[in-house]
């Protein structure tokens, strides 16, 4: 088989420098030989430099669970053999001060999708490892990293329950909250996103009538059956994107800890 060095194709690399010291790759492909890898770059000290994620696609299909460099210590590549799993794309994002990386996916768990976390720490990854504790019969996917004003992760997601929900989890105190429900029980809410500003997260998620934001006061205790939406259902959510409330008006599941803003389509603004 031909060096990376020896062959042109190999070398056709197209590199972006992420924030925050995360390297991500998209590498031409050797034949027969995928080039995918989540994986730490240290120096000769051992300490931490930067993460690196390196994907390629095959065949309509994304890979990047599979380790590529030659010569590395494998215990710096993360999820080995995830790409045969069938495991998510990777969400990573550096603790802002300590700059120790955490790294968020769908992973498939031989029934259904689940969230899965890993982080770098004592030179090792520790994990990967399930967010939940309790398994559920549905999938959970498109995870979103993010951190609050004290560097604890925060992840959302969705899940593919009859009726599709947004769900939230902070890790605090070695382990993660119970996940919240922070989207409507009535209306199928799909691909969030989430930023932090002080003690508020800003959580966006689509429906059928476009795009919902959430401000949600992180200085509130929210724990599983917390203040959005009472009692959560086990993990996993899903739901068919046309239907809406019974009459058709957006529902707000803030309480009093959060206020929403939904944001119309183009084409109903058009109508208007």
């Amino acid at each position: 088989m031909k060096s990376a060095q020896s062959d042109p194709e190999a070398k056709r690399v197209c590199l972006r420098r992420a924030g925050w010291g995360i390297g991500v790759l998209t590498l031409a492909s050797l034949a027969g030989q995928i080039f995918a890898e989540v994986s730490v770059v240290t120096d000769p000290q051992g300490r931490y430099v930067r993460t690196l994620v390196i994907g390629e696609s095959r065949g309509g299909e994304r890979h990047y669970w599979s380790p590529v460099r030659q010569g590395v210590d494998r215990r710096l590549v993360l999820n080995i053999g995830g790409d045969r799993r069938g495991d998510g794309p990777p969400v990573v994002a550096e603790q802002p001060g300590t700059r120790q990386p955490w790294v968020v996916w769908s992973v498939s768990d031989g029934h259904d999708r689940e969230i899965a976390f890993a982080t770098w720490s004592q030179g090792r990854w520790q994990g990967p490892a399930l967010l939940e504790r309790i398994d559920n019969p549905f999938d959970d996917l498109n995870p979103r990293l993010s951190f609050d004003s004290q560097g604890r992760p925060i992840v959302v997601w969705w899940r593919n329950e009859p009726i599709a929900r947004v769900y939230m989890s902070v890790f605090r105190n070695g382990g993660w909250s119970v996940p919240l429900a922070v989207s409507d029980a009535a209306t199928p809410s799909r691909f969030p996103s989430i930023r932090v500003q002080g003690n508020q997260a800003i959580i966006s998620f689509y429906t059928s009538r476009g795009q919902t934001v959430l401000f949600l006061d992180l200085s509130v205790q929210m724990d599983g059956d917390g203040p959005l939406d009472g009692p959560v259902p086990p993990p996993g959510a899903g739901g068919d994107p046309s239907q809406g409330t019974p009459d058709g008006q957006p529902t707000s599941t803030c309480g009093g800890n959060c206020s929403e803003i939904q944001v119309q389509k183009a084409s109903d603004l058009q109508d208007q």
